[in-house]
């Protein structure tokens, strides 16, 4: 009896065995170390934190910005379109910079993503640094002075 059990166990416990390897893709410790996967998976962890921050803090700000004495929402929704076109920027430029590595694979992608993930920290850092200029003015204030805070917003324009 003992000699059929273990076959049939041995045979039952293959599949098991190979489900758990197949499940197994979708975590940085599946992957070897160093590899593209592995650093990939990483930096989406990261990227989605940062993403999650910048989102937070990009609607503090507008919370925090004054809308002028004439109820003129244009800085408001030219501040939420810029958002929404540096996000869509920052996705075409950072695949473009994948793509230039010329590396095969899993490479490109994840370069993209270490694009991303550099672009949003920078992102980041500047709403923050706006957010830090608004919020210590005196909210009388805010409506006349509140845009040279805002300016670092638009880096390229403004050089």
């Amino acid at each position: 009896m003992r000699q059929f059990i273990l076959p049939v166990f041995l045979v039952l416990s293959i599949p098991l065995v190979a489900q758990a390897e197949v499940e197994c893709t979708d975590r940085p410790e599946c992957w070897p170390e160093g590899s593209a996967m592995h650093t990939g998976l990483l930096l989406a962890r990261q990227l989605e934190q940062a993403e999650a921050l910048l989102a937070r803090q990009h609607d503090a700000l507008l919370k925090l910005v004054t809308v002028s004495a004439h109820g003129d929402s244009r800085l408001l929704n030219a501040l939420g379109a810029q958002q929404a076109a540096w996000l869509n920027y920052r996705g075409e430029e950072c695949e473009l910079i994948g793509a230039l590595t010329g590396a095969g694979g899993s490479w490109p992608s994840t370069y993209a993503l270490r694009c991303k993930l550099n672009h949003t920290e920078q992102r980041l850092r500047r709403v923050r640094s706006a957010f830090r200029c608004v919020s210590n003015m005196p909210p009388e204030q805010r409506v006349w002075d509140q845009n040279r805070c805002l300016q670092q917003l638009a880096p390229l324009t403004n050089k």
